[in-house]
């Protein structure tokens, strides 16, 4: 059933981190942010002290190399580009169908040393957020750099990040059910880890949009089914180094927001190939806490377009939820699992309900130490 008919609206204890830098960390991984110059609308944040953010000693690629962890592919994965979908047996029935989204996943070694201290993911999450994450639905979260152990850092890029694929076990264990790989980090050590990202993607059935091989497999719309509702999802950055890292026809990368024609073009395609259409988008300034400008048209567009809902990453802060034509915009969720300090976050919570209008909640959360926790209830957002 299309939208147009439809609506009245994982365990691995070992390996190390490849986190490397042009200049060090400390300051971005604790939080302790600084004013950047957004003049060029591709800034990054000063980072210092690398070393000592990493908590970690220095590790070579080869020296961090294991066999890839064994991981049971999730159910209901999906395949993109034509909208082609996967069911396991238990999605039947009817009822709402609950999505969540997180911000920002940066395995960093605050992070990995936390999960290696008890040997499960009740390092990093409590258990209000690893239930809310494994019970949903679908969970989705933006993955902010590349599963490898190939390539070179970038050069003149203040900082650079890459992750022993070994750890995408990891992500089985939170739950997640698909990310997006279109941001600012993911070709940092350059093309090759982002091939290796999606092997273990693959590998681990988690579903990825927003980067891949070309530009039609970054720009694909992946529809995941649930309880007979198509839930399509696309994304897109506008946030990258240079020029070079969008996806062209014969060239892997991501999937540009620069130019929104092609992604508002893919959101009215999706019309007639699924029930719910969320864009996921890496956009803004980082440490805003309000919206620019380009974003809110841009999200208006894409709801004018057919969008259902619109999550944002990227300014690493919280900023506002809105209602726009009774669609929410949920401009930035923060980082969720990322350095030594996350002074404020959320879990995201969408409940998609029979009639495709979505139900908005959130779970007030903040870290530390590498590990996030849930500081409230779970709480309504309302258009009003």
């Amino acid at each position: 059933m299309g939208k147009r008919t439809g609506k009245t609206i994982a365990l691995i204890l070992s390996g190390m981190l490849i986190l490397t830098s042009c200049s060090s960390v400390s300051g971005f991984l604790s939080g302790g942010y600084e004013p950047i110059d957004t003049s060029s609308g591709t800034a990054e944040l000063p980072v210092e002290n690398m070393e000592a953010a990493r908590g970690e000693t220095k590790t070579s690629a080869q020296e961090a190399v294991t066999s890839p962890a064994e991981t049971k592919p999730l159910s209901g994965s999906a395949k993109a580009v034509s909208g082609e979908t996967e069911t396991s047996s238990e999605e039947t029935g009817s009822g709402s169908i609950r999505l969540c989204f997180a911000g920002d996943i940066l395995l960093s070694g605050f992070v990995l040393n936390a999960y290696d201290a008890t040997g499960n993911a009740g390092g990093i999450l409590d258990e209000t957020l690893l239930d809310a994450g494994r019970n949903a639905d679908i969970f989705m979260a933006n993955e902010e750099f590349p599963f490898g152990t190939t390539g070179t850092p970038a050069e003149n890029k203040q900082y650079t990040f890459r992750v022993d694929p070994k750890r995408i076990s990891l992500f089985s264990e939170l739950g997640l059910d698909i990310v997006t790989l279109a941001n600012n980090h993911i070709l940092d050590y350059g093309r090759d880890p982002l091939s290796e990202t999606c092997a273990a993607l693959d590998g681990a059935g988690i579903s990825y949009v927003g980067a891949g091989e070309n530009l039609e497999r970054a720009s694909a719309l992946m529809v995941l089914e649930r309880k007979g509702k198509k839930i399509g999802f696309l994304a897109a950055s506008h946030v990258y180094p240079e020029s070079g890292w969008s996806a062209s026809a014969d060239t892997s990368g991501v999937f540009s927001a620069y130019d929104p024609a092609d992604l508002l073009k893919k959101v009215r395609d999706s019309e007639s190939q699924c029930d719910f259409t969320v864009v996921y988008l890496h956009w803004g300034t980082e440490r805003k806490t309000e919206p620019d400008r380009y974003e809110t048209e841009l999200a208006h567009s894409l709801i004018d377009a057919g969008a259902d809902l619109v999550v944002g990453s990227h300014p690493h802060v919280l900023q506002k939820i809105e209602f726009y034509k009774n669609k929410p915009i949920a401009y930035s969720l923060g980082n969720y699992l990322f350095g030594s300090s996350i002074p404020q976050t959320e879990l995201l919570c969408v409940d998609v309900q029979e009639d495709n209008m979505a139900r908005v909640s959130v779970i007030p959360a903040g870290g530390s130490n590498g590990k996030t926790i849930s500081t409230g209830k779970e709480t309504s957002v309302t258009s009003d």
